[in-house]
């Protein structure tokens, strides 16, 4: 029996690999999570976008979130409400309000990276230790770049 080598995937193909992967990481995870903690996936996003900004003004994330300003006001009320968010005011312009996680939110994005860690454990299990650092190797590189692009830390 003849060995045939498989064809090296393209991006494009990687890509579609680690997209179709996801929702089974993310299974699960909105039930056993979100749900648990009454946060919606729209709240959850602007959760994440104001953790990427640090603190931000209600324009900033309506911009970047692309969703009108009353839309993003009412999320960050909801969030306010449920204590995941608090209001500062702008420390240059008073007219303006700016926006920060709380000790609450931060403890839920720890939460959250646990849950989706353990998903990623289970996901990693079947693969051999060679196969498994290489896949460290790419995650890191990719994170490191992503990071970088991006500005954050």
């Amino acid at each position: 029996m003849m060995n045939r080598m498989r064809p090296r995937p393209s991006r494009k193909d990687a890509s579609l690999a680690v997209a179709q992967l996801m929702p089974h990481i993310m299974r699960g995870v909105q039930l056993d999570f979100f749900v648990k903690r009454g946060v919606t996936q729209t709240q959850f996003l602007m959760l994440a976008a104001i953790r990427a900004y640090t603190r931000c003004t209600m324009g900033t994330l309506a911009r970047n979130l692309h969703i009108s300003m009353p839309t993003a006001s009412g999320i960050v009320e909801r969030l306010v409400r449920a204590g995941y968010v608090h209001r500062v005011p702008h420390p240059e312009d008073r007219r303006q309000v700016v926006v920060e996680l709380t000790r609450t939110a931060l403890a839920f994005f720890r939460d959250f990276e646990a849950v989706v860690r353990r998903r990623w454990e289970e996901a990693l299990l079947p693969l051999e230790p060679e196969e498994l650092e290489a896949f460290y190797h790419v995650i890191t590189k990719l994170t490191s770049q992503l990071q970088q692009a991006s500005g954050h830390d």
